[in-house]
């Protein structure tokens, strides 16, 4: 292993926009660390409630234990980061909690033409405020979110391949006022992989999506309705690396979403996704992406960044368009710059006097600096400023100020 993997730093940071490309900047040769982190937060919106109304500011001071594995043996690879961490807050200690996020699996490969992957994430945390349909609360309200992933490829670096995957999730809340939120869902996954040089992989594939909303609707006190549905989706991939420094994926599909209960959430139209890393200096890299698809499918698109974040996504589409830049300023000194901008198509899907469609706009900027002295010290600060527009009473306008520093050690 040269590298401790990066995911887990970001674990440490809470956020990947102080981590950055910060994982180059110290190697190591064992295949396990353990770490303590300690990080104090101060947001000027806890709530995010609407604007004109009073503003809750807080300090949030987080505790982390962090441990992990990379340990390849023969041709396989086992992987596992987690962490554990106990927020508190000065003023609103109705919200202290202990979250933790946890992402094991083993990479496997035979001696013939197969790999594959066996994955499981999950993450615990205050789920974000502010959510569209929900209720106006200040009281505790936990986000849990996992997913567990198999997947197979037949062929690997030969002319055609087969890949295949089974895919499980699932999101739960802790506040029976979200419980109209909570899904589950299963996927299965059938293509072909074509590559006609090393420089382009094409893909086309079925996928097949079962899932239910059990909560959906409360037609009397206490009685619940659920909300099954089925997706199916024609993929069309492509993988395209034309120099070493830039690295282009993108995804174009044919969705078809149907409900059973709640028409109001089905789609018939095409999704995608396109991403670009490129990297045009030893000391600058960029990387931008491109998401439109439902708001469950956008969700989970950021489980397995183990940060602080809650997933949970109620819209009937999604459209995302993220950019971050990380600058090397030193061996040990990494400048990250971060934005992103999301706009939702939202339904109505609990009835009542609201209006039956709208939008949203969320734009949030993330400028962090990352200090990594010694291979067992970091100490990073970052700061970032959100704002949401609404044209419907299906959501609401607010704007949110954090700012974040942190110290951590690890072994």
């Amino acid at each position: 292993m040269k590298n401790v993997p990066r995911r887990w730093v970001c674990v440490a940071l809470s956020s990947c926009g102080l981590a950055g490309a910060a994982g180059s900047a110290w190697a190591q040769t064992s295949p396990y660390y353990l770490g303590v982190s300690q990080a104090f937060t101060q947001e000027s919106n806890v709530f995010r409630v609407a604007e004109g109304l009073p503003e809750t500011k807080d300090t949030i001071s987080t505790t982390s234990l962090l441990a992990g594995i990379n340990q390849p043996f023969g041709r396989q690879r086992f992987f596992l980061d987690g962490a554990a961490r106990y927020n508190r807050y000065d003023d609103n200690d109705q919200l202290d909690h202990t979250g933790y996020a946890l992402d094991v699996g083993l990479d496997w490969e035979t001696v013939e033409s197969l790999s594959g992957r066996l994955g499981y994430t999950v993450k615990e945390n205050l789920a974000r405020y502010g959510a569209d349909l929900g209720p106006t609360i200040t009281s505790q309200n936990l986000e849990r979110s996992q997913e567990i992933v198999a997947r197979g490829q037949y062929g690997l670096v030969s002319l055609l391949s087969i890949e295949g995957s089974v895919v499980h999730r699932q999101l739960d809340y802790s506040s029976t006022a979200f419980a109209f939120q909570e899904f589950k869902q299963d996927a299965v996954r059938l293509g072909l992989l074509y590559r006609p040089s090393g420089l382009i992989t094409l893909g086309v594939a079925g996928r097949h999506t079962k899932g239910e909303y059990p909560f959906a609707l409360e037609p009397a006190p206490g009685v619940f309705q659920a909300d099954e549905f089925t997706r199916d989706d024609v993929d069309l991939t492509a993988l395209w690396v034309p120099t070493g420094q830039s690295t282009v994926r993108a995804r174009i599909s044919y969705t078809k979403e149907e409900h059973e209960t709640v028409a109001t959430r089905d789609v018939s139209q095409s999704t995608g996704s396109l991403a670009w890393d490129y990297k045009p200096t030893a000391k600058l890299a960029f990387t931008t992406e491109v998401i439109r698809d439902t708001g469950a499918e956008t969700a989970f698109t950021g489980l397995t960044q183990a940060g602080a974040a809650s997933v949970g996504n109620n819209s009937l589409l999604s459209t995302t368009v993220a950019l971050r830049v990380g600058y090397e300023v030193t061996a040990k000194v990494q400048l990250d710059l971060g934005g992103r901008y999301v706009e939702r198509d939202l339904v109505n899907t609990q009835g009542g006097a609201l209006p039956a469609t709208g939008s949203d706009r969320l734009s949030e900027v993330k400028l962090g600096l990352t200090w990594i002295p010694t291979r067992s010290l970091l100490f990073g600060c970052s700061v970032s400023h959100e704002k949401r527009s609404t044209n419907s009473t299906l959501s609401y306008a607010y704007s949110a100020n954090v700012a974040t520093c942190l110290g951590q050690f690890k072994i």
